[in-house]
């Protein structure tokens, strides 16, 4: 018998961007003259379109916070240039190809008691930041308050500003805080960025502002939408005269009055795999990102007449490298034209992840999930509006995109592109690979083997026969990022070694010279310059020029005057030194880190607690709830790195739940109850559970049927859908070398009273 205990298979165990019209490389990317000859408007059927030739806009881009709150003082703390840390990571965005940035400002760190506008630290680096954004081609949707303090994940820090002045509730329906909102909207717009000279209304690189973030209203359905029109006309009278947009997805009762509102567009959020689970998650969730439910889309008035962005999204709590064009694809079918992912790592704390520890992106120290930005940007670009490519696993191809979730990989392939966020196994036809001039990449693909991990870049210089490489240091994880974290735990560390590439680019197939021109500043040093008639080299973290056989390389200034991928320069790089590693003792494992727990419909009211009987006892874990309506309580275990495929040799599932613990009496499990295994494919096998006299229960595994598949953990908002039928083409029965990746209980929740289930063991036999 092979028991599933705590530790083992416990279940509760422990030069400028052209436009934009598309995302670079998109069909319909063209460079106009100044970014400032054309805006963004909404047309009378709810599309962006851009003023000077009328073309759609499809945006991808992600949020960062450095000029705010935590990540402002962070950086304080380390003693870093917050300027130069913005130059790095707004280098590093336009590296991964991306058009879009999204903030919302905290209203707390820019503005009074009234509502004037502060002159800050906070607003210099804002407008700072919008100034370098601009000048890499990345367009900008400002958020203009949060109406929330600037703590997190701290404490608040009282400002004096209008924000603490009232609660998130009542802010948006008390005419005090309007007036002084209106106040403070009117500045805002009419604020002159220093480093531009243009308002923040005039500027068209600001393509947009929502007016405020994830709203939370009391009022009436009238009050709400006579609030939005009144902070809409504000922005419009202070001269912003661009599109003005609204969050839809909080407080589904007032939902109606969004759409009545004097708006351009409306705003969602997209968090499919959940938030906060306090550990890393495994599994495959691309069945969980097929839909994207908004069950008001056919019966809203004006639904159709509004743009559709999303502010913020993300696959929380994970490290894979093919869910981000999953997401694109799932959301431009929805008719989405912006897509801005929480949030951007600042470089200089990324390695402890303390920003937003349900989130990681980084190019440095996740470079594989960053490349796979790069791929859903460049698929927004490519992926019509409004296409379907059918479910999964019928819709892992979507135009010049594919995702393969057994190899963590995602990529862009196309006669100019090869974009990869993993070794990437395939054969390009001659032709195809004859005509591939941008390279990015993860690990191996049909255009260079690489034996380090970090990210690199290949890029043909315009106009020449001349070929740049950037390379990125390796990144090693040390403990898992999404636990607790501090600015004395590295969750990653960056290493700048020597490795080696094999470059197989056709246009160099006669052979090349090398040269390092750009050193790396974590302190790896350069490489002489090297011949290779075989294509293998040896490349250190920087930049490198490589020339063909009989190609002379320009001279550094001439060099500092080109640039690749549209607006990068051939002389920069985006390595920033690593200035300290601290690295904190390890901690034992905490009770159900691994487990995720849901309620649905959702509530928070579920408690886990580990209960010790004794040394010599079997662990049992306590588990409360307290529904508010009829629902179920999902529990479910990642199991998949202990059990590669259900060993023929087994034939049940087993377990025992306990009547009593510590004085404490359970409550018999309601009708209903069942035990599944949930398979690499996202199909649910399970059977009921029938407790027997002593609290045990056995199932056949031949009892195991096909079954309606729960959504966990919860996605967010709290309209997506929470379950999805079975795939048709699977087995009825479980097959026999079906490869498990979780184990999960189901447990109707019937009662508003308190209800105890005391879980001593799960196993196989």
């Amino acid at each position: 018998m092979y028991r599933l205990k705590k530790g083992v298979f416990a279940l509760l165990g422990a030069a400028i961007l052209a436009a934009p019209a598309a995302v670079a490389g998109g069909k319909n990317a063209k460079k106009p003259a100044s970014r400032q000859d054309y805006k963004i408007y909404v047309d009378k059927e709810g599309v962006m379109l851009r003023s000077d030739n009328k073309e759609e806009a499809a945006y991808y881009g992600t949020n960062y916070t450095l000029p705010f709150a935590y990540s402002y003082r962070a950086l304080g703390y380390l003693g870093k240039d917050r300027r130069e840390a913005i130059d790095h990571d707004v280098y590093q965005i336009a590296r991964l190809g991306l058009n879009a940035f999204r903030l919302h400002l905290w209203d707390a760190e820019l503005a009074d008691s009234l509502g004037n506008l502060v002159e800050s630290d906070h607003l210099d680096l804002l407008d700072y930041m919008i100034a370098r954004l601009e000048e890499r081609g990345i367009d900008i949707l400002l958020t203009t308050q949060t109406n929330f303090g600037n703590g997190y994940p701290e404490k608040n820090i009282d400002t004096g500003a209008f924000t603490y002045d009232f609660d998130k509730c009542d802010i948006h329906d008390n005419p005090k805080a309007q007036k002084i909102q209106q106040n403070y909207l009117t500045q805002l717009a009419k604020h002159v960025n220093p480093y531009t000279g243009r308002s923040y209304a005039a500027d068209r690189g600001i393509i947009a502002m929502e007016i405020n973030n994830e709203p939370c209203h009391s009022g009436t359905k009238e009050e709400v939408t006579r609030y939005i029109d009144l902070m809409a006309s504000t922005l419009r009278k202070a001269g912003f005269d661009k599109p003005i947009l609204y969050n839809v997805t909080h407080n589904p009762a007032v939902t109606s009055a969004y759409y009545d509102a004097k708006i351009d567009g409306t705003t969602y959020q997209w968090y499919p795999t959940g938030l906060v689970a306090g550990h890393q998650r495994k599994g495959n969730f691309l069945p969980m990102i097929d839909t994207y439910n908004i069950p008001w889309k056919e019966s809203m008035p004006n639904y159709d007449k509004l743009a559709r962005t999303v502010y913020e999204f993300d696959p929380a709590d994970v490290l894979y490298a093919h869910l981000y064009p999953a997401v694109v694809r799932t959301m431009r079918k929805e008719g989405f034209q912006w897509l801005t992912q929480l949030a951007y790592d600042p470089t200089d704390i990324a390695q402890y992840n303390t920003e937003y520890p349900t989130h990681y992106l980084n190019l440095l120290y996740t470079p594989s999930k960053a490349v796979s930005m790069m791929v859903a940007a460049n698929a927004m670009g490519d992926v019509p509006r409004g296409a379907d490519y059918g479910s999964y696993p019928a819709n892992t191809r979507f135009g010049n995109t594919y995702i393969d979730y057994e190899k963590d990989l995602s990529v862009f392939s196309t006669p100019g592109k090869y974009i990869h966020s993993n070794t990437a196994e395939e054969s390009l036809s001659s032709e195809k690979a004859a005509t591939v001039t941008q390279i990015a990449g993860v690990g191996n693909s049909p255009f260079a083997d690489y034996s380090g991990n970090g990210a690199y870049f290949i890029d043909r210089i315009p106009s020449t026969d001349l070929w740049r490489l950037e390379v990125y240091p390796d990144a090693t994880i040390i403990s898992d990022p999404f636990g607790s974290t501090s600015l004395n735990d590295s969750k990653i560390l960056l290493s700048s070694r020597e490795e080696r590439m094999k470059i197989k680019i056709p246009a160099l197939a006669g052979g090349f010279t090398i040269t390092q021109i750009v050193a790396d500043p974590n302190g790896a040093g350069s490489l002489a310059t090297q011949t290779s008639d075989e294509g293998n080299v040896s490349v250190v973290p920087g930049v490198f020029i490589i020339a063909p056989k009989g190609t002379t390389i320009p001279d550094a200034s001439s060099l500092a005057g080109m640039k690749v991928a549209g607006n990068i320069g051939v002389t920069e790089y985006g390595g920033y030194r690593q200035s300290r590693t601290p690295i904190a003792l390890l901690q034992p494992e905490k009770v159900g880190s691994a487990v995720d727990v849901a309620m649905i419909p959702e509530e928070w009211s579920f408690a886990l607690e580990d209960v010790s009987l004794g040394w010599d006892s079997p662990n049992v874990y306590k588990l409360t709830t307290r529904p508010t309506n009829d629902g179920r309580l999902v529990v479910r275990r990642y199991i998949a790195d202990k059990l590669e495929k259900l060993p023929l040799r087994f034939s049940s599932l087993r377990g025992k739940f306990r009547s009593e613990a510590h004085e404490e009496k359970a409550t018999p499990l309601p009708e209903g109850t069942r035990i599944g295994l949930v398979l690499d494919n996202g199909v649910t096998y399970a059977a009921p559970i029938e407790l027997n006299a002593d609290g045990t229960f056995a199932i056949p595994f031949d009892s195991l049927v096909k079954a309606e598949s729960n959504v966990v953990p919860a996605p967010y908002p709290v309209m997506m859908l929470r379950e999805f039928g079975p795939d048709a083409n699977a087995a009825e029965k479980i097959p026999a070398d079906a490869k498990i990746e979780f184990i999960e209980i189901v447990i109707p929740q019937k009662s508003n009273t308190p209800q105890l289930h005391l879980i001593e063991q799960i196993w196989v036999e």
